[in-house]
């Protein structure tokens, strides 16, 4: 069966030689912005062309099969951001980088983390209120990074509550326990029952920890650029 690729119809507004910035990976996890600009895009938004950009007479590190990051203003909008696996990279006549969106592009802020879209049935959630005790909750994480996850659950939270989590990476037998905070709160549309979607960032992680959710990011990544080679 041929697997469908995503749909990746860039924002309205979204235009040719127009300002852009591209998001690199880091051994860290951590991502890394400069500035580019839009120098072609197909009608289907299946391949964006953008300048090389260079730091210190030195090209930025971006090669065949690499997972970058894409942000593009559109005027009186937002910010949007689009996960790109690079298909090409061009000097000749002119220091280029052929990308391919391997998702949907996300009206968000710039992220300092790569994130991935993962489905984790956490081992345990608990609301961590300000007085009293913990409250279980029940609930989904649909992406994580090295900075916190996307928690969607049928319990609406507020901005500021503080989850205790724990859960299991795939492949890992060793469970992370974390706290972290909710910053976004957004329902999810068309669902019956409701969700929402509660976007969390951790408070604090040990570095093993921290090193295992990128190394599995990193894996998460690549597959996701095999499978959009394959389809």
């Amino acid at each position: 069966m041929v697997q469908q690729r995503p749909t990746t119809q860039p924002p309205k507004g979204f235009t040719v030689w127009q300002a852009a910035e591209l998001g690199v990976a880091g051994r860290d996890g951590r991502l890394t912005w400069h500035r580019t600009r839009i120098e072609d895009f197909s009608p289907d938004g299946q391949r964006v062309v953008v300048g090389w950009p260079m730091v210190q007479l030195a090209y930025v590190s971006a090669h065949r099969g690499d997972l970058v990051y894409l942000g593009a203003t559109v005027p009186d909008d937002a910010l949007y951001v689009v996960a790109c696996e690079v298909v090409a990279a061009v000097l000749e006549p002119q220091a280029r980088l052929v990308l391919a969106p391997v998702g949907p592009w996300e009206r968000m802020q710039r992220r300092e983390h790569c994130r991935v879209p993962v489905t984790l049935s956490p081992q345990e959630v608990l609301l961590l209120p300000a007085e009293g005790d913990p409250q279980p909750l029940k609930g989904t994480i649909i992406d994580l990074s090295a900075g916190g996850v996307r928690f969607r659950s049928p319990q609406q939270l507020r901005v500021g509550d503080r989850l205790a989590l724990r859960f299991t990476l795939p492949g890992s037998a060793q469970p992370i326990g974390t706290v972290a905070v909710v910053r976004r709160v957004a329902p999810v549309e068309r669902v019956d029952p409701p969700r929402w979607d509660h976007g969390c960032q951790f408070e604090r992680l040990d570095r093993r920890t921290e090193d295992a959710i990128v190394r599995f990011v990193f894996q998460r990544q690549r597959e996701l650029a095999k499978q959009l080679r394959d389809s």
